[in-house]
């Protein structure tokens, strides 16, 4: 038998449900912790949230395995769980807080690190405007948006996971390109 890390994702799934092989299973949830982590805590923008999140999305797979024999993409698989978590996730702080959600940002560069060139400086500044402007849009806006540009994932796959159709996934990320051009003309005439 090949060692787990060179296994496909069913067959170490397989290996799991058939022997209960738990490294087998560790190898495919250590395959999905980082991507999973990070597209929901850029969604949800806690790490904490993500954390659990994850956990949640891991335990269901370890729960019921067997359900991610037939899919075509793992991936995909985790990522509409996790999506549909996080969702909840955020209807229970809208309940909660009514709709009162604090944005984080980051905090400012040590004033120990060397100070960065003139040009680094804005563009360093020109993308944290980017990233700002992306975290207001609406969740949904930019649920798609984060599955677009930091997943690298298509509308196909987009709205696999989110279970749009791919036209409404075509017409949300226009709207979510629209407002962000909007909000950014100012950086555009900036760099003119």
């Amino acid at each position: 038998m090949a060692p787990a890390r060179e296994m496909t994702d069913q067959d170490l799934l397989r290996a799991y449900v058939h022997s209960q092989d738990v490294d087998s299973l560790g190898v495919f949830l250590g395959r999905y912790e980082g991507p999973l982590m990070r597209f929901v805590a850029n969604f949800l923008r806690d790490e904490s949230a993500a954390q659990d999140i994850v956990q949640e999305t891991f335990l269901r797979v370890a729960k019921k395995p067997s359900k991610l024999l037939d899919v075509s993409s793992c991936h995909n698989w985790l990522l509409k769980i996790a999506r549909n978590l996080s969702i909840d996730h955020l209807r229970r702080l809208a309940r909660n807080r009514k709709h009162s959600r604090a944005l984080e940002y980051e905090a400012a560069r040590s004033a120990a690190a060397a100070v960065p060139s003139i040009d680094r400086l804005e563009k360093s500044e020109r993308m944290a405007r980017v990233r700002s402007e992306i975290d207001r849009l609406r969740p949904r806006l930019r649920m798609v948006m984060l599955l677009k540009v930091q997943e690298g994932k298509s509308y196909r796959e987009i709205a696999e996971i989110t279970g749009l159709t791919t036209t409404n996934v075509g017409y949300l990320i226009h709207q979510a390109m629209k407002t962000l051009k909007t909000r950014l003309e100012d950086l555009r005439e900036a760099s003119s």
